[in-house]
């Protein structure tokens, strides 16, 4: 007997998961659709693509992003979208992570908005890593078929606020970590000597 079978998850964490990730993905869709030339050269500068491909994938990741927002908000179609956007997303790390190989630590990452920048680094890998198992976990596992109430849709507002705030917070120290200079943990200012 599957664990997930006996132990479904509360619709109320369900939704509230799932629309977190639908918030994120709607946000990255509108963004990337607002100025589609720019994201087509973010987009380029990857050089994952063959170049007659880039262009045309370019316009449709944002559309895909869109739609994967949507997906996920309907039940029927969740399974499906958790799993596209979770493959989406590993594939988002695995471009970072041959681009890091390859050094080219310069390279925009198109995840704050066109207007800002911020370069790619082996955090944007994990993060990417981390959401694409965690969307794939609630998207799958099966929920609980019990009726929602009055007080399960304040509970469900206010997780999708605070889901969306610990994820502009920890994506802050993400990039706040990446700036500080990195120095050995056992180094001392003073130079005196263990």
């Amino acid at each position: 007997m599957r664990l997930a079978s006996v132990y479904p998850i509360d619709p109320v964490a369900g939704v509230i998961i799932t629309s977190c990730f639908a918030l994120l993905f709607g946000a990255a869709g509108v963004h990337k659709v607002r100025d589609l030339r720019q994201f087509a050269e973010v987009f380029a500068a990857y050089d994952v693509l063959p170049g007659w491909l880039s262009l045309p994938m370019s316009r449709i990741v944002p559309a895909l992003e869109v739609l994967l927002a949507s997906g996920l908000l309907i039940p029927v179609a969740r399974e499906r979208a958790s799993l596209a956007g979770s493959l989406l997303l590993a594939i988002y790390a695995a471009a970072i992570a041959v681009n890091l190989r390859r050094g080219r630590r310069e390279l925009d990452c198109g995840c704050m908005g066109f207007g800002r920048s911020r370069s790619i680094s082996p955090g944007l890998v994990w993060r990417n890593a981390v959401l694409a198992l965690a969307l794939l976990t609630a998207g799958w596992l099966p929920w609980s078929s019990r009726p929602l109430n009055w007080l399960d849709v304040l509970t469900i507002v206010g997780g999708v606020c605070a889901g969306a705030l610990l994820y502009v917070a920890l994506d802050g120290l993400l990039e706040l970590s990446r700036r500080l200079p990195h120095r050995p943990s056992f180094a001392r200012d003073d130079g005196a000597g263990a």
